[in-house]
């Protein structure tokens, strides 16, 4: 599917401004990740009528946690507003609440420790970005991360919060290095997740070895994946190739999963002139979560 920007309903929540009830925002400061010995902030938001209900929810575990939330966290001053559009979405009737669990990404190698969590593989880039600056050295500490998420941190969860913990209730998700490896989380765990967002996802980084990965993966579980892309996308913007590298890499992941296995969805929204943004983040989070819990 593709649409344009001026047909998305953005529910008039701005990405700049902060504007989600402080209450109901839990701060793990300190939580242990022991399969990398590291520790991070993981942010908890919960829903609407958490507090005045005996109600179990559906949870939706987020990567670049404080990009999710704090605009003022964002390099690019917008943050994904994903309380806000959750708790609209409650409002309005279309969905009876989510839980959203949200990690921070990590900090070492001034940020770029987030490329090794998120991949499971070293970087191999295609031939488009051959001459970029990029330390190929990144990468392959995604299966560690996701081990994490899935065996440490989603149990921790289900033991504290009111959860529905069956995994048709639960969600990974995530941009860029993100959307890469929330949709190698969702193939690597089918059996403790059902759904899985892909956001702007940067199959550039190793589309090799996920392709491999993907094809050599029995689907044994229904899945339901939503994937989108830009058609202005760039992780650099003296690379003229890097909008169809994002684009077509997208378009080629989506088509490998669509044909894979009759127990497996992957729909694919494609943004007319779109960049590599949390506000593009922002607007498009809506269609995910009814796409998974609505309907």
């Amino acid at each position: 599917m593709t649409i344009d920007t001026k047909t998305i309903d953005t529910q008039r929540i701005d990405a700049r401004v902060r504007n989600y009830d402080p209450n109901r925002m839990i701060l793990l400061s300190d939580f242990e990740i022991p399969q990398l010995d590291r520790r991070r902030i993981v942010r908890i938001y919960l829903p609407a009528d958490y507090n005045t209900s005996s109600k179990h929810y559906p949870v939706i575990y987020m990567h670049d946690g404080q990009n999710v939330f704090e605009p003022e966290l964002c390099i690019s001053g917008m943050s994904w507003q994903a309380a806000e559009h959750l708790d609209s979405l409650q409002a309005h009737g279309e969905i009876d609440g989510a839980i959203i669990v949200a990690v921070d990404n990590s900090p070492l190698q001034n940020g770029l420790g987030r490329m090794n969590e998120y991949s499971p593989w070293p970087c191999n880039t295609v031939s488009e970005l051959d001459d970029w600056n990029i330390k190929r050295t990144l990468g392959g500490e995604g299966e560690a991360y996701g081990a994490f998420i899935a065996e440490t941190l989603k149990p921790y969860i289900d033991l504290h919060y009111r959860t529905r913990a069956e995994r048709e209730f639960s969600t990974v998700a995530g941009s860029s290095m993100g959307g890469l490896i929330s949709l190698y989380i969702a193939l690597n765990y089918q059996h403790i997740f059902a759904n899985a967002g892909v956001f702007s996802p940067a199959f550039w980084f190793t589309e090799a070895s996920l392709t491999h990965f993907i094809r050599h993966t029995s689907v044994t579980h229904p899945l339901n994946i939503y994937m989108d892309i830009g058609t202005n996308e760039t992780s650099d913007h003296a690379i003229s190739a890097f909008a169809s590298v994002y684009l077509d890499g997208a378009k080629r992941i989506h088509q490998l999963l669509e044909t894979k296995d009759d127990k497996l969805h992957c729909s694919l929204m494609i943004e007319e002139g779109a960049i590599h943004s949390e506000s593009a983040w922002a607007r498009r989070y809506p269609y995910m979560v009814r796409q998974f819990y609505t309907g």
